[in-house]
């Protein structure tokens, strides 16, 4: 016998279906089983789905029309204004900043009470409470009002507070906002008249334009009253600056000439004169020392650039230089004291003294130029130091003088810029225009704005539908029980051993289900104890299985049911096949199959009667059967004894199957102690009843047992509803129809 673990042999064949997820990949699966959920619960999603479609319906046709009109206003980027001499001057701005501003004008409470006040707005129900006439439930509720108010509200109160909410009401019936990234702004009224909601949106619009003019009207007569004054004001003080720059000039002596002081100008003109002096007077020494210097070297004097020049030096030269051509001529012919020679040489020597005579003239000459030079510089030299000390003294006068200059230009020129301004801004009184311009007026709304009807009844058809999907999800989340084999798999990690289909009206007899095998050996029933039972021998391919607890986690989940359905049909083929009734505490194989009383398996454990003297046989089937026979206090001592051990090992020998019906796990602690004991275990989960948690912890404590697990299988399966869940051991019902001869 088998004991200690739950691993497999390795000759052992399971029968847990292969990873989806490697067939189909992760994705698809979870949509499967997604659509199977949805698929099983259709009609709560269809019911769901239509009955919240009929109410949003009816909710929707009960609600009053209302019609929405939208006129469009255009920011002007730039106003024409005809002083200026570009024509054209900034405006508003087409920034977003400047947009959003006069978003707000449009929302302002103020323009709202015009347009409240120009269309008597306040005479309508539609916008003003007051008017409206009184239902029922109003009524109650201003006579809690009045109950809860301990003093009366004053008139003036009460009409403020009607003012205030007749003006919330006109602002939660418009709509203004920027159309896209333009500088048009749409303004939007709805109402349930449409033909009103047309003329509020166009009235607002034009009341808008109306209070810009006003405004820019106001801000012009201000600022002309205020610059006027200001002209003024500057006009007295120009005046008075202008008389003291002058009465300061005439006591201070400050007679200007071209802009400029005459003490100014004069020593200006000195200087002027005195750099020309010392410019002469240089060339003039510069010349003399040159002929000096000329005069001291040999022969220098005639390449001076004065004798040079000298029209009579000139004269003599060629005088000279014909007297030595004919000295030259005469020395051929005559010789030195010839008086021939004698006068030439005299008249050349006169010559030479002349033009040394004339060198000396114009030395002198030089000499007194470069002195008249120096006392011509020394007298401008003088001159301009005493008008240097004039013009000292009159500093600062002027310094005074060019404040007052400063002062007096500084205040024409602000009075100057005012006075612009005031014929500038007077000029536009009467040609003033709005920074803006109506594009669009708004027309009378033919289809109500809301309700969107159809729209509505589309959306909460689609909420609805979303709806249904969820409960339907929930409902399947909060689905206590196991409802496949696949489901089973993957949360217990057991194999599934089949589906036992569930008689109850379809059966064609009364009978139970261990007489309905017997009585349709190849009805759907039979088919499926069948297939568990090679489920369970080929859990184990080399060591077949022969002892077999079969258990489940509580009551009423058919685990003796299909103990005995099970038993009595492989013994029924002609095979050895042993039932032990182990639940002690609520026997039923004794019962189901017409048993009399006498010795059972308490009794051989108690060593009082043999095996073989306590076994009982089925005459239907075949089966034999051992009832649990006398009562006993502690069944878990007495199934943990070696004697029960070595009974199981005695009666594999003889029987080719040994079938122990157990209680179940979460009730008492036999089933943990018989699964140590037995080949494998068989655990039988009711379907779609079966708490998970409850299975799960059951299924647990078997393994912590050390007990073998063969697998699970499912009773009492609706296969008519579970083929509606697309499992895929949802062909059972189609299984189940080739039995029953209809397919």
């Amino acid at each position: 016998m088998k004991q200690g673990t739950i691993t497999p042999h390795p000759g052992t064949r399971t029968y847990l279906s292969p990873p989806l997820a490697s067939v189909s990949g992760v994705g698809e699966i979870d949509l499967r089983e997604l659509a199977r959920k949805l698929l099983r619960r259709k009609w709560t999603i269809l019911t769901v789905t239509a009955v919240v479609t009929a109410l949003t319906a009816l909710f929707v046709l009960q609600l009053t029309p209302r019609y929405t009109a939208t006129a469009q206003v255009m920011i002007e980027q730039r106003q024409a204004r005809v002083v200026d001499v570009e024509a054209v001057l900034s405006g508003l701005t087409g920034e977003r900043e400047t947009i959003e501003s006069e978003l707000r004008v449009l929302r302002s409470r103020g323009l709202a009470e015009r347009v409240i006040a120009k269309l008597r707005l306040d005479r309508n129900p539609e916008f003003n409470p007051a008017v409206r006439e009184p239902s029922p439930l109003a009524g109650l509720f201003d006579l809690l009002d009045f109950a809860a108010s301990a003093e009366p509200v004053p008139e003036e109160r009460l009409l403020d507070l009607e003012r205030s909410q007749l003006v919330d009401t006109f602002l939660d019936s418009i709509t203004v906002e920027p159309d896209g990234r333009s500088r048009v702004i749409s303004l939007s009224a709805t109402s349930e008249d449409p033909a009103l909601a047309g003329l509020v949106a166009n009235t607002l619009a034009e009341l808008y334009l109306v209070e810009q003019l006003e405004a820019k009207f106001e801000a012009t007569h201000l600022a002309t009253e205020w610059l006027s004054g200001r002209v003024e004001e500057l006009r007295e003080r120009v005046q008075a600056s202008e008389r003291a720059v002058e009465e300061f000039r005439q006591s201070a002596g400050l007679v200007e000439g071209k802009g400029v002081t005459v003490a100014a100008q004069q020593m200006s003109e000195l200087n002027t004169q005195l750099i020309l002096a010392r410019t002469q007077r240089a060339e003039a020494e510069a010349r003399l020392r040159q002929v000096q210097a000329l005069l001291e070297s040999t022969g220098g004097s005639e390449s001076a650039a004065e004798v040079l020049s000298s029209p009579l030096i000139q004269r003599l030269r060629e005088q000279e230089a014909e007297v030595q051509r004919r000295a030259a001529e005469l020395a051929t012919e005559y010789g030195p004291k010839h008086p021939r020679m004698i006068n030439v040489r005299a008249e050349a020597a006169d010559i030479a003294a002349k033009i040394d005579g004339e060198v000396r003239k114009i030395v002198q000459s030089l000499r007194n130029e470069a002195g008249v030079a120096r006392a011509r510089e020394a007298s401008l030299s003088g001159s301009l130091a005493a008008l240097r000390n004039d013009v000292g003294q009159s500093n600062s006068a002027e310094v005074r003088l060019r404040a007052l200059e400063r002062e007096a230009a500084a205040d024409r020129s602000l009075f100057e810029a005012f006075l612009a301004r005031l014929k500038e801004t007077s000029s536009q009184d009467e040609i003033q225009r709005p920074d803006a311009r109506i594009i669009s007026r708004a027309d009378i709304p033919v289809d109500p704005a809301f309700p969107r009807t159809r729209l509505m009844i589309a959306g909460g058809a689609t909420m609805a539908l979303f709806l249904g999907l969820g409960m339907a999800l929930l409902i399947e989340h909060l689905d206590p029980g196991f409802r496949s084999a696949e489901q089973i798999e993957e949360a217990l990690g057991l194999s599934g051993l089949g589906l036992i289909p569930l008689l109850g009206g379809r059966r064609k007899s009364n009978s139970a289900p261990e007489t309905h095998v017997l009585e349709k050996p190849i009805s759907p029933l039979a088919e499926a104890l069948r297939t568990l039972h090679t489920a369970v021998l080929l859990s184990n391919v080399d060591r077949p299985p022969k002892t077999v607890l079969v258990t489940s986690s509580i009551p009423q989940e058919g685990k003796s049911t299909i103990s005995l359905a099970w038993a009595r049909l492989i013994a029924r083929s002609g095979k050895r096949v042993l039932l032990i009734d182990g639940d002690l505490r609520r026997p039923r194989v004794a019962e189901a199959l017409g048993a009399a009383g006498g010795p059972g398996i308490v009794d051989v454990l108690a060593e009082t009667v043999s095996w073989r003297e306590a076994l009982q046989t089925d005459r239907a089937s075949g089966l034999s059967f051992l009832t649990p026979g006398s009562r006993t206090a502690s069944p878990p001592d007495l199934f943990g004894s070696e004697h029960m051990r070595s009974l199981l090992a005695a009666v594999a020998k003889e029987f080719d199957l040994v079938i122990i019906d157990s209680p179940p796990v979460m009730a008492v602690s036999e089933s943990r102690i018989l699964a140590r004991l037995v080949d494998t275990t068989v655990f039988v989960v009711a379907w779609a009843s079966t708490p998970r948690e409850v299975v799960r912890l059951a299924v647990r404590q078997l393994r912590a047992s050390g007990g073998s697990v063969a697998g699970a299988v499912m009773s009492m399966v609706d296969v008519r509803r579970h083929a509606l869940y697309g499992y895929g051991d949802s062909g059972y019902y189609q299984t189940s129809r080739y039995y029953a001869g209809r397919g």
